[in-house]
């Protein structure tokens, strides 16, 4: 199952040139199945999403959810310290305090 389009990515330098959508798959995948990844709540517009944050190869990824379960989108945050300290993000824990 393809959780998103790679493209976006790939255009946007998250992602090789060559990279597949397997492998955007696969960065997805492992943010939001490491127990150490950070879980926020975000509000846009009035409008509550989870965002799960995780790093893959040196990268902090952002890996954002609707309520409803459906992927928003998934980049890699440039100053994660500063993108995620935005009045916007409220840190919930870690996946694995989240979860338990």
């Amino acid at each position: 199952m393809h959780l998103t389009n790679c493209g976006n990515a790939k255009e946007g330098g998250n992602l090789a040139s060559d990279a597949t959508q397997a492998e955007y798959d696969q960065v997805i995948h492992s943010v939001i199945s490491d127990r150490t990844s950070t879980v926020y709540l975000y509000n846009y517009n009035s409008v509550a999403y989870v965002a799960v944050v995780g790093i893959i190869q040196r990268q902090t990824w952002l890996i954002m959810f609707a309520l409803d379960g459906v992927l928003e989108s998934a980049y890699v945050v440039e100053r994660p310290k500063l993108y995620l300290s935005n009045f916007a993000f409220d840190r919930l824990g870690t996946l694995q305090e989240v979860l338990s």
